[in-house]
């Protein structure tokens, strides 16, 4: 009985460590490869370069204001001064305020330019996952990983390009007898590219299935 126990709770463990294997990669690195982000960029920073005129604008008249009441201040009526310093302070609160929602509008647009752009990349992330039978894939720009195992984890950026239907460069392969690698790309980091290698094909696969 113990021993029939003892396996019933080992079979969760075993399972884990089937499934231990995850993938890595770099969500700006392969965003920037899509064919249509050079376009998202333009457009977005139009519409940047047009706040930023119209908050250089705005600004421009606060200041006009400003000097106007630096050179009557001495010689206003003490009535009319309250009301000039009631006037210029609206306006700093307005040109505050226009700012914050200038900023916000722009978030907002940056956001809606960029989203079909993420769910592109993030599809094709989901799916490279459960082709590969990977636990979880991790994006290292929002990670910030220092180091990553090889022989637990790959890189698996090709994958998704190929997946994504962007032609992947191939390696350059090295002379006869030229030195590759360092000292910490040996027998773990010969494991990784093979495994790699076998990702962009089956991510290839995948694409033509489609």
């Amino acid at each position: 009985m113990r021993k029939y126990l003892f396996l019933l709770l080992m079979l969760p463990m075993a399972v884990a460590a089937q499934t231990n294997t995850f993938g890595y990669f770099r969500y700006k690195k392969v965003v920037e490869q899509l064919p249509e982000y050079s376009q998202v960029c333009n457009d977005y920073e139009e519409l940047k370069k047009q706040c930023d005129a119209e908050i250089a604008r705005n600004e421009e008249q606060l200041t006009r204001s400003y000097v106007a009441y630096l050179d009557g201040q001495n010689e206003f009526p003490e009535p009319i001064l309250r009301k000039r310093q009631k006037e210029l302070q609206e306006l700093v609160d307005k040109s505050i305020l226009f700012r914050k929602e200038l900023q916000a509008w722009l978030t907002a647009a940056h956001d809606s330019l960029y989203a079909p752009l993420r769910a592109k990349v993030d599809d094709a992330v989901s799916r490279v996952c459960l082709h590969n039978n990977l636990a979880y894939i991790i994006d290292l720009d929002e990670a910030g990983y220092k180091f990553i195992n090889p022989t637990c984890g790959f890189d698996i950026t090709n994958a998704l390009l190929g997946t994504l239907g962007i032609i992947v460069p191939e390696q350059e392969t090295p002379a006869d007898g030229e030195q590759t690698t360092e000292g910490e790309e040996q027998q773990a980091q010969q494991t990784q590219t093979q495994t790699q290698q076998t990702v962009v094909e089956e991510g290839n696969v995948v694409k033509e299935g489609e």
